[in-house]
């Protein structure tokens, strides 16, 4: 038997190599399928052409775009969609170029969200070009010649025909859903919060009827998501959230699903005069939380919940956030970084090289900070902080230094970039 080349039969998919920069948002088996079968390399080379896909589909089609939990639900798809391609362009085994769940279930949530099919077939043909113009010019760069031809012409001709199914079935399980969605009892209240949310009147009653969940109360609403590429479910995230409110003395809640990968959560108080509920940590990894402030009526139900999906899109860039976030917490935050290019630009021209997105930054940054919690207080500082009085004095003068400034200088601005960093971390740090 002669052995092909190295070339050949997709084998310079393993030679590929990619950023590292995205974390991979396709479920768990399939990265780790990947990583097995390709390596390292080429899976993260095909994570940033699905990042790339993503990005670009929602550029051009804005209705398939809404914040993060809309592009990771996205880039979930695009993701997997390259991965399933790779792993058939090495294989013998034709099932593993099958449309893969996470496709799917993207496809479920654009029927959910009434995205018209044509906008969707539209957004897969987008991605489509992306991909195979991604995968010949690697076959171009990776594969010499006389090789080169016959393996691009492969190349080619698979795709063709992979995509041609991909959309078929698209098509199939999106009209099934839509048909499965558009007759439930979860389509009438999503519906229904949707336009709450869009500010059209409602007659209180009748909608706290329909939810199952009473408007004229105080509201505490919650944005609870999985970390892309965590194994949980929407079922998973829905007793995560019951879970969540077990101790918090509530009256009522009420549980919506969004996308692929989040909830959205509201409890009712029948007083505004309570303290911050207790919530019981999530016993899942890669589950996040934020909350936002306590409401009244059907104002209160949207401002709670605007609050909440603001403190998420804020703690999702962050690169180790906590797995909860009160609105109060990071408002200062929030409100500084509505416009993430000149939040980027105040805390580097604030901060100066503590902007940096460094371990030795970090710590400067957090020694800082303390020391102006403390009112000052070296000593007050050192006790938190757990080192010695003259390490952060020392740290003091070297961040004075740094900035060219006396930290008394300026300190309203320095301590807001300072929350920012907290708060929003790499998105606004210098690379």
């Amino acid at each position: 038997m002669v052995k092909s080349p190295p070339e050949a039969d997709g084998q310079w998919l393993l030679t590929l190599t990619g950023s590292g920069r995205h974390a991979p948002a396709s479920h768990p088996p399939l990265v780790a399928r990947v990583r097995d079968v390709l390596g390292p390399g080429a899976l993260d080379w095909g994570v940033d052409v699905g990042h790339e896909m993503a990005t670009t589909i929602i550029a051009d089609i804005t209705a398939m775009g809404g914040g993060e939990e809309a592009f990771d639900t996205l880039r979930m798809g695009t993701e997997a969609s390259t991965l399933h391609s790779m792993l058939m362009l090495v294989s013998d085994d034709p099932t593993s170029g099958t449309v893969p769940e996470e496709s799917l279930e993207g496809d479920r949530v654009f029927a959910q969200r009434r995205i018209p099919l044509d906008v969707v077939l539209h957004g897969i043909r987008v991605g489509h070009s992306i991909m195979a113009r991604s995968l010949l010019d690697a076959a171009s760069t990776m594969v010499e010649e006389p090789l080169r031809t016959q393996e691009m012409k492969r190349t080619s001709e698979w795709l063709f025909g992979y995509m041609d199914d991909f959309a078929s079935t698209m098509s199939a399980e999106y009209l099934a859903e839509h048909d499965r969605w558009v007759t439930s009892a979860a389509a009438e209240r999503a519906e229904l919060v949707a336009s709450i949310l869009d500010g059209t009147p409602v007659r209180v009653a009748d909608a706290s009827t329909t939810l199952g969940y009473p408007l004229d109360r105080h509201h505490l609403a919650l944005v609870v998501w999985r970390t892309p590429g965590s194994a949980e479910t929407a079922t998973d995230l829905q007793r995560v959230a019951a879970k969540l409110l077990a101790d918090s003395g509530c009256s009522a809640s009420l549980v919506v699903p969004f996308g692929a990968s989040s909830v959205w959560v509201w409890t009712s108080w029948r007083s505004g005069d309570i303290e911050r509920p207790q919530l019981v940590a999530p016993d899942l990894p890669g589950i996040n939380v934020t909350v936002g402030t306590l409401a009244a009526g059907v104002d209160g139900f949207r401002q709670s919940h605007h609050e909440a999906l603001q403190a998420a899109e804020l703690v999702r860039g962050a690169s180790s956030p906590t797995w909860l976030t009160w609105y109060d917490d990071v408002e200062l935050a929030v409100l500084l970084s509505s416009d993430p290019a000149l939040a980027r630009a105040f805390v580097s021209r604030e901060l100066g090289p503590l902007a940096a997105d460094t371990a030795p930054a970090a710590e400067l940054r957090e020694t800082v900070a303390t020391y102006l919690a403390c009112d000052r207080s070296l000593a007050q500082a050192a006790e938190i902080l757990h080192v010695a009085r003259n390490t952060v004095a020392y740290r003091v003068k070297k961040v004075e230094k740094e900035i060219g400034r006396d930290l008394r200088d300026r300190r309203l601005e320095f301590e807001c970039a300072l929350r920012l960093t907290q708060s929003a971390g790499s998105v606004v740090l210098d690379s």
